[in-house]
């Protein structure tokens, strides 16, 4: 018998969705599709419940956050973990990865709750305003997802050939298919263009939810992965220079809960959706798991005075942790991930700047950030300079890997198989196929369009 795809699976389980208006957690419940697209108040729900698929612990909740920075080398596994991310701390990847297959599924699962949102709602009868806000959100949600996915089981566009090298399949309808892979360029102009066209039709609700702010915003970081430096300023000047938003006066705080003057777009989680040991920062706490620990890599890179040098600290068994998702509404681990905000706007700015001949612009962005963290002014930008700095500046939220390997840098770890990390390689350079994560197992067996990435079995 033919086995199902994965995204008949993911179809077949589209509308298991949280229903709250500002995204709290509430017991899910089951909508048929009839049901759920018959009026606004049923695509509201799917849309939440879109919300509620990239919050999924394989995606933002935590795997796809956690896994950028152990492939990288500001973090480690301690070698007595509880066999989380050994795959990855090591760079064993195989495609029967669970965490691989997950974070596919969570992605495709959100990209066809959406797709139905998109597809039928120009039919539903319904306020103009409160229909655009609908789709709006939907088709970013769609962009993101098909960004990460992109970024995460493909080539970086900066690194490959993007007009021929092979992406993820770009889906956008809600049916049954054996999709094959879109060009990685066809990926990133499929995702510029939805949130192009999402845009215009939001308006400000909050920064729990995709905001016209948001939009440009990400779009920032995808002309930045992409190498259009000149729209990358662009955009992200355009969301500084709404004035909307602040560096935070106190690094520390900004991460104890969601709502501080640098937030974009946040994840919200809130105290009902506490996951306990799989919290996100459960992974780096000691009252957790406490696998993941802080390298001396990234210990090096911070002065004294630095206000993100307080995240780290020594625990009583002489390892270095992270406090940065130590907890929040007084849950160990709790965390609403900032998926855009202030601080990466400006770096954005000073890498893009940067690579455009503009040094004096991007010392200048480079050194005003460093100001509102209490660290020195510099009095020179390089590449190396700038990836530093947003070492500093990101740790911990999931960009360390991506940064490295669109820059074409090779991940040098420092400290490396000293008896208290899990062993592993010490470098990996970006042209190792290692470097870009294989496509799941589960979809090559469904799918006998999918292609395998190079050098996976």
């Amino acid at each position: 018998m033919k086995k199902l795809n994965i995204l008949f699976l993911a179809f077949i389980v589209l509308f298991a969705f949280s229903c709250d208006e500002q995204l709290e957690l509430q017991p899910e419940q089951s909508l048929s599709t009839t049901d759920a697209l018959a009026d606004l108040a049923g695509l509201q729900t799917a849309l939440f419940g879109a919300y509620d698929g990239i919050q999924q612990t394989n995606y933002y909740g935590r795997e796809f956050i956690v896994i950028p920075e152990l492939e990288a080398d500001m973090v480690y596994l301690t070698i007595d973990n509880s066999n989380r991310f050994v795959q990855n701390y090591s760079y064993q990847l195989t495609s029967d990865n669970g965490d691989f297959t997950g974070m596919w599924n969570d992605a495709y699962e959100t990209i066809l709750r959406v797709n139905n949102i998109i597809n039928n709602i120009d039919d539903i009868e319904g306020d103009a305003t409160t229909k655009n806000q609908l789709k709006g959100e939907a088709l970013a949600l769609r962009a993101l997802a098909h960004f990460d996915l992109v970024r995460y089981f493909a080539k970086p566009y900066t690194n490959s050939n993007p007009t021929s090298d092979p992406g993820i399949p770009i889906i956008l309808e809600a049916k049954i298919d054996e999709p094959a892979r879109n060009t990685i360029d066809e990926v990133y102009n499929q995702v510029i263009s939805d949130l192009n066209a999402a845009r215009p039709l939001l308006a400000d609700v909050g920064f729990d939810r995709f905001s016209p702010n948001a939009i440009d915003a990400l779009l920032g970081r995808i002309y930045l992965y992409k190498g259009d430096n000149a729209m990358a300023v662009q955009k992200v000047a355009a969301v500084i220079g709404t004035g909307q938003y602040t560096l935070a006066d106190n690094f520390q705080e900004m991460f104890a809960g969601p709502g501080s003057s640098e937030e974009i777009l946040t994840l919200r989680f809130t105290s009902l959706e506490n996951r306990g040991s799989d919290n996100l920062g459960s992974i780096y706490n000691p009252q957790g798991y406490g696998d993941v620990r802080v390298s001396q890599d990234l210990i090096d890179l911070y002065e004294t005075t630095d206000q993100r040098a307080a995240d780290i600290y020594m625990h009583a068994d002489g390892e270095m942790y992270q406090s940065k998702f130590f907890e929040q509404d007084g849950i160990n681990g709790l965390q609403s991930p900032k998926l855009l905000r202030l601080g990466e706007m400006h770096l954005i700015r000073a890498e893009a700047n940067f690579k455009l001949g503009n040094t004096t612009d991007a010392l200048d962005e480079i050194n005003a950030l460093r100001a509102a963290r209490s660290a020195s002014e510099l009095t020179e930008v390089t590449l190396d300079v700038i990836l530093d700095e947003r070492a500093r500046e990101l740790a911990f939220e999931g960009h360390r890997s991506f940064d490295l390997f669109r820059n074409n840098v090779t991940m040098v770890r420092d400290q490396c198989n000293t008896g208290i990390e899990l062993n592993g390689p010490c470098s990996i350079d970006p042209s190792n196929p290692l470097a870009v994560h294989p496509i799941p197992q589960r979809e090559l067996d469904v799918n006998q369009n999918m292609t395998q990435n190079p050098g996976y079995n």
